[in-house]
């Protein structure tokens, strides 16, 4: 090889090197991004679940898909102090705990009770306030999550290295667990609970219903290679154990109802996918999320019935973007959501990207279907909050919630 042709053969690589760097730093940096961040959906067969028939009330009647509009209060003119009462504006929301508190809720007996991750002491409290009071001086170090008993008595603590205990802080019983145990749901009386068991093989995966011990257990269902389309969620009428979503289409779901004993019931389609539901207290009613490209791939509150052969009537949207799970019942005819004041594209997909986002409280009647946004929570030192868990007091008087960026659990008046 002559000297020029060498010579040649190496300035052009070096062009060719630099065009490629130039377009990559082009494809990083500044090309515009597409329209679709939703990777292509892969349908797998259903294995092991009871078959169930589509449900022919179970269609979405209300397909609005429309997008709350950014809620910003707007302080009234001359008005600088804050509402006592949820009133549709700027709305007192004073911390009643100093502390972080973990996984609250509140107990069939009305007071509120959580953890203290610092102190690995579980505490319960007055809603009025006042000086907490230990639930147990037994300590438990680096709770994961908790699964309240509907009583409050009991609880199901979960630890980041998979062990699983159940303790009663009455009784003082402590129960262990399956380590490959997980979504733990208690029935409506407390006596008994229901869990996915994942074993590592699919052939060894199963929904479990045993006493709250972990005693007596009793196979209700195969799993297979479904874990992740299924929630466990034992309805308040005894019905339901569980719900499972098989997706069918890019544009909505088939979700089925798991009764105990491989019960026929009706099925529910779903005008979006990623479906998370949760139940009425009566299990009447489920109300879910579900996000579509229609909604940006938000989540959109759904309510539809959900028992026995009336699964899937009146099927509506409740035409606001959150999650169940920042939802609280006041009957069966009344919703209390945070809703984020703004979600960006793929928020349904990528939940974290709704941190740090603050929430407006929404006031929801089942009944006409209507959806009012009725307090922007604040404090002297904080104009808005991200709500993280959201309970209400047992006369439907008063929200408690506590925010992530402080945990301490904050009292509003809705009356």
């Amino acid at each position: 090889m002559s000297g020029r042709l060498k010579l040649g053969l190496e300035i052009t690589g070096f062009i060719l090197i630099v065009l490629l760097l130039a377009w990559g730093i082009w494809a990083v940096f500044f090309r515009q991004a597409g329209t679709s961040i939703i990777p292509a959906i892969v349908q797998e067969p259903i294995t092991g679940l009871p078959a169930t028939e589509v449900g022919t009330g179970g269609r979405v009647v209300d397909t609005g898909q429309s997008v709350p509009r950014t809620l910003i209060p707007e302080p009234a003119a001359g008005k600088l102090e804050l509402d006592t009462v949820a009133a549709g504006g700027r709305t007192r929301a004073d911390a009643i705990t100093s502390t972080r508190a973990l996984y609250s809720t509140v107990s069939g007996n009305g007071m509120l009770q959580y953890y203290d991750r610092d102190e690995g002491l579980f505490y319960r409290m007055s809603p009025n306030g006042g000086e907490p009071i230990l639930l147990s001086d037994e300590i438990f170090r680096g709770v994961d999550n908790v699964v309240w008993s509907h009583a409050g008595d009991g609880a199901i603590l979960e630890f980041p290295d998979g062990a699983n205990i159940y303790y009663n802080f009455e009784s003082k019983e402590r129960a262990t667990l399956p380590k490959v145990a997980r979504e733990f749901s208690f029935s409506p009386q407390d006596e008994q609970i229901a869990y996915e068991y994942i074993g590592e093989n699919p052939d060894d995966r199963w929904i479990i219903e045993s006493g709250a011990n972990g005693q007596g257990q009793r196979i209700i269902s195969s799993i297979g290679s479904e874990p992740y389309n299924l929630q466990i969620n034992w309805s308040p009428n005894n019905q339901m154990v569980a719900t499972f979503r098989d997706v069918t289409s890019s544009a909505g779901e088939e979700v089925f109802f798991l009764g105990f004993n491989n019960e026929n019931y009706l099925s529910l389609q779903t005008n979006g996918i990623g479906f998370e539901g949760k139940w009425s207290p009566t299990g009447r009613q489920i109300l879910y999320s579900v996000y579509s490209e229609g909604t940006n791939y938000n989540p959109v509150l759904y309510i539809a019935v959900g028992e026995g052969e009336d699964i899937g009537l009146g099927n509506r949207s409740l035409k606001i973007q959150t999650w169940p799970d920042k939802c609280v019942f006041a009957g069966e005819s009344e919703l209390y959501c945070a809703v984020p004041q703004y979600l960006d594209l793929g928020t349904g997909i990528f939940r974290e990207q709704a941190a740090g986002t603050p929430d407006t409280i929404y006031r929801v009647d089942l009944e006409r279907g209507v959806s009012t946004p009725i307090a922007f929570p604040e404090t002297e030192g904080t104009n808005a909050f991200t709500i993280e868990t959201l309970n209400i007091a047992k006369d439907n008087s008063e929200l408690y919630f506590t925010d992530t960026a402080t945990g301490k659990i904050r009292r509003l008046r809705l009356r």
